[in-house]
């Protein structure tokens, strides 16, 4: 199935088959490898899916699982621990924004209409402008929007069902050690991209932003303590961990597999100039920073009416002053500035609630799917 997004997972339905079986390191993280591949996939019969082929739609559905995963409300989930995987939640909007882009008129154009468009024309120099200089990057966001997504959730589902195990097999995990889905992770689309980011394997990030979950657990299971002591009193564990997954997913990750390629820089360059699309982060379920911004009479309208004027401070966050995305240095210190942000709502009940619930819309996006045929020029080639 090489050219093909389809793929048969390894899970049993033969009823009263069941077996005693030792899982191995290796098995242990291809189990949670093979569920977030399935999140993002449409079940077709049995044990056959097909990847859901819509950037958007798949931005939409890694929200949700961002979501979950945050709210707890995913595989081996612990109500009690609700909060404890705080880059989630921020990385649940990051992922909503992503969408957005998606979505976009400028980037749909590119990314619907411009083959039939440069088709037409026939032109011998407009066709491969248009494809490359705004076809190739959309690609290259969807590449590293599903990349970053096969190698976070897979932690976190690890850990929410063995802290044990995780730390016992935390550096074993490598694709190209598995041996009941490797084939089907090395069909998935753009996954030459698994050489350049350690065959999804340890660093010292991922070690360093687990390593302050125990802490953060034994506060948040304090008997007598309202959720708002406990935010408080693992106040800097949470922060430090999200910035360690940060680092993570913006040095480790997006920077190999996106932001080092030189279409993605011109893109980045231009989009300074128009200000389109639009790159400001939301902390909502909503698409667009109108939807949060007061009017000139400085008055919220819509859905937020009366909820946003109560919360602590704003809830979007526009790229700093001079901020140049496509370098890493410059683009993680916006995002330190966006993560402050959303910590200090987090440390307040009032802000908390109103992410939560904002987080809660997200999450039901699990089932999104593309409202338009994608042909064989996106995923890689793979339809």
């Amino acid at each position: 199935m090489s050219g093909s997004l389809d793929w048969d997972s390894n899970t049993n339905t033969t009823e009263n088959s069941c077996k005693t079986v030792q899982c191995d390191c290796l098995t242990f993280w291809e189990i949670y490898q093979q569920e977030a591949i399935k999140r993002v996939s449409n079940l077709k019969s049995a044990n056959h899916y097909k990847l859901e082929p819509g950037y958007e739609a798949r931005a939409r559905r890694i929200a949700s699982v961002y979501a979950r995963i945050y709210l707890e409300q995913e595989i081996s989930g612990t109500k009690l621990f609700r909060g404890r995987y705080y880059w989630m939640g921020l990385g649940a909007f990051a992922s909503k924004t992503v969408a957005a882009i998606f979505k976009h008129g400028l980037t749909a154009w590119g990314y619907k209409w411009a083959p039939v468009i440069s088709g037409a024309i026939g032109g011998v120099l407009t066709a491969p402008v248009i494809n490359s200089m705004i076809r190739d990057p959309v690609h290259s966001f969807a590449k590293g929007n599903l990349w970053l997504f096969m190698d976070i959730a897979p932690w976190h589902y690890a850990w929410s069902a063995s802290s044990a195990s995780f730390k016992n097999c935390m550096k074993a995990r490598k694709v190209s050690g598995f041996k009941h889905i490797k084939k089907e992770v090395e069909n998935l689309p753009w996954s030459n991209s698994l050489s350049v980011i350690k065959q999804l394997g340890w660093t010292d990030q991922i070690e360093e932003g687990f390593g302050y979950l125990p802490d953060i657990e034994n506060t948040f299971k304090r008997a007598g303590k309202t959720r708002n002591d406990n935010f408080k009193t693992a106040s800097k564990n949470l922060f430090d961990h999200l910035m360690a997954i940060a680092v993570q997913e913006q040095y480790n990750i997006l920077q190999e597999l996106v932001w080092k390629e030189w279409k993605v820089q011109k893109q980045a360059s231009l989009q300074r100039i128009t200000g389109l699309p639009d790159s400001t982060l939301v902390l909502t379920s909503d698409y667009g920073v109108d939807a949060v911004k007061p009017n000139k009479q400085g008055q919220y309208k819509g859905r937020h009416a009366g909820v946003l004027s109560q919360l602590p401070e704003t809830v979007y966050s526009e790229p700093l002053e001079g901020t140049q995305v496509e370098v890493y240095d410059s683009r993680i210190k916006w995002i330190k500035v966006a993560a402050s942000k959303y910590h200090r709502l987090m440390q307040s009940d009032k802000g908390r609630d109103f992410l939560e619930k904002e987080l809660g819309v997200i999450s039901g996006w699990g089932d999104s799917k593309a409202e338009f045929k994608v042909g064989k020029d996106s995923n890689d080639g793979k339809i």
